[in-house]
């Protein structure tokens, strides 16, 4: 699993390769970005260097040559290096620890007596610090066993040894949770000797009071032990944990890119890819979550209502109602069990304020003689451009970002549709 795997991230990819070839990667990262736009995935493969025994510039590609040549039965040995040898000479990580390169002597051994990798070895990185993929780290890491890798989730207080934590809702990362599962371990030894990294999914639903048992551990960690926060924005965290990591942002994903994905994983048309792609607004997991929903197959059923508010807005906001009732059922079964099921009613709702602004979006753009990207030539589009105009369309867009705003405020919801069905029959005042 490369650290190239994470694509259309490039400023954090140059960030940590820097780092790395540096030697000083820093103990407390702050990742930052959408949700599904590969802060996660990043962060995996970033642990799986700090841990791999054969990491180095190429290391993927070599150490595929070496499983390559070995016995079908053979297991690829630890050079016992990686970032963190013993051997090999000046450390990349400090002075006391061997260096990941080791001397231009044995480089030039090293590639005279190298076999080419395999064409099917994977992608390859020159220049690059990367895991090498088949050593007994990455084999472990692989399988989800390594020892020295902990991923730190609120639904860990289920797992609390303490009867108390597990019987509340684990709605936040609680301090209990951050005691037991990271400020614990990461004072002991690592298992395998290199390093231990520390993940923590949702860093921003983290308690005041857990980031505050975390800042001494965040400014003073012990030695190999790293820190990975992964948050939506840095303004959902303390002051006091954002001066005390090193913040990496990640941006959206090209809109091009995640309809290759769609119909390459999903197999979806490439209609309904463009869909999707527009409405998850840059976030390949998002849309790939969104063809899991079948949104796409309920857009006949939305330009339906908006078709409908025209003449009757009422009658339009009852019908959204009942397809935001329809979609909170999976939406719910996508939840653990700690979630309030007024999350995926909120969920559900805006999901389908998202696929109308999407709509009235594409129609604003063959407006004003650009093509449309989520529907093409859809016929609703069309009608939309021909019977409003910009300054209306702008209006019931406006109000639909109202409309999402009063959801997460638990507005009432026939009133929040109602509102947006009656700014639709607006923005298109003529006979559909």
């Amino acid at each position: 699993m490369p650290l190239s795997d994470v694509l259309h991230q490039d400023a954090a990819q140059v960030h940590l390769q820097r780092a790395l070839r540096a030697g000083r990667l820093p103990h407390a990262y702050l990742f930052t970005g959408p949700a599904g736009v590969g802060k996660e995935m990043l962060a995996t493969r970033l642990a799986q260097v700090l841990l791999c025994g054969n990491a180095g510039v190429g290391a993927s590609a070599s150490s595929a040559a070496a499983h390559a040549a070995a016995p079908a039965d053979a297991d690829v040995p630890s050079s016992g290096g990686g970032l963190f040898a013993d051997d090999a000479g000046p450390s990349l990580f400090g002075e006391d620890t061997p260096s990941l390169f080791g001397s231009e002597t044995e480089d030039a051994a090293a590639a005279a007596t190298a076999k080419p990798a395999p064409a099917d070895a994977g992608p390859v990185c020159p220049g690059k610090i990367d895991a090498c993929g088949h050593c007994i780290d990455c084999t472990l890491f692989a399988a989800g066993n390594h020892p020295d890798y902990h991923r730190i989730h609120r639904m860990l207080a289920k797992a609390h040894p303490d009867s108390t934590v597990r019987g509340r809702k684990a709605t936040t990362l609680s301090v209990d949770v951050i005691r037991h599962f990271l400020l614990a371990p990461i004072g002991v030894r690592p298992s395998r000797g290199r390093a231990k990294v520390f993940v923590i999914v949702e860093a921003e639903r983290l308690s005041d009071e857990a980031q505050n048992a975390m800042l001494k551990t965040l400014e003073e960690p012990p030695p190999r032990s790293y820190l990975i926060l992964l948050a939506g924005s840095p303004d959902s965290m303390l002051a006091t944990t954002r001066s005390r990591c090193q913040q990496v942002s990640f941006g959206t994903l090209p809109r091009e890119f995640i309809v290759e994905r769609l119909q390459t994983d999903r197999s979806l048309p490439a209609e309904s890819a463009a869909f999707l792609a527009e409405i998850s607004q840059g976030s390949v997991g998002m849309a790939l979550k969104y063809a899991e929903l079948g949104l796409h197959e309920n857009v006949a059923l939305v330009a339906g209502a908006i078709g409908r508010a025209v003449t009757d807005p009422l009658g339009a906001s009852k019908l959204l109602q009942d397809f935001a009732k329809e979609l909170a059922a999976p939406l719910k079964q996508n939840q653990d069990d700690d979630e309030a099921d007024t999350n995926a009613s909120r969920d559900a709702q805006v999901l389908i304020l998202a696929m109308i602004s999407t709509i009235l979006r594409d129609a604003q753009r063959r407006l004003v003689g650009a093509a449309p990207l989520a529907l093409g030539d859809h016929a609703l589009v069309a009608r939309l451009a021909a019977s409003a105009d910009t300054s209306s369309l702008r209006g019931a867009i406006r109000a639909l970002s109202r409309a999402e705003y009063q959801v997460g405020r638990s507005v009432n919801t026939g009133l929040i549709f109602d509102a947006a069905a009656i700014a639709l029959s607006r923005a298109v005042p003529a006979p559909m």
